[in-house]
């Protein structure tokens, strides 16, 4: 008699399990969906002449967090930039007045997807503002 082969038994199981598993791998790489990171550029005034003291990104795609303060805006705007983790649309809330701590009046944009946006925040009332898009000609 001859004894049991180990190619069956003791080499081919193991084998078997890594072929597998990435197979498995390759797949699920494969159907994962690529990040498009992009720099948002926002140019934030607010109406009432309080300047802007923080900006806060809510992206639809996850990834929110506070935009930092970049280079003077256009006129009375300050630029804020943002490095947003997806490509989906994102909103805009704008603190007027007040410090980077305790805004003094917090105003939202509606949800868009442009990397650049320009944004005049009603700020006047201490609700219902929004802050508008403001397109150029």
């Amino acid at each position: 008699m001859t004894a049991p082969s180990r190619w069956y038994t003791g080499s081919w199981l193991p084998h078997g399990l890594l072929a597998g598993l990435i197979v498995i791998w390759v797949v699920l790489a494969a159907t994962v969906p690529a990040a498009n990171s992009r720099q948002l550029t926002i140019d934030v005034s607010c109406s009432s002449g309080n300047p802007p003291v923080g900006v806060w990104v809510e992206s639809s795609t996850g990834g929110s967090w506070w935009a930092d303060p970049g280079e003077p805006g256009t006129g009375v705007a300050r630029r804020y930039v943002f490095q947003q983790e997806f490509s989906g649309p994102y909103r805009v809330n704008v603190g007027c007045g007040g410090t980077a701590g305790a805004w003094g009046i917090s105003v939202s944009s509606v949800d868009a997807t442009q990397p650049f946006r320009c944004l005049v925040c009603e700020d006047r009332r201490t609700t219902g503002g929004r802050c508008e898009d403001q397109f150029a000609g």
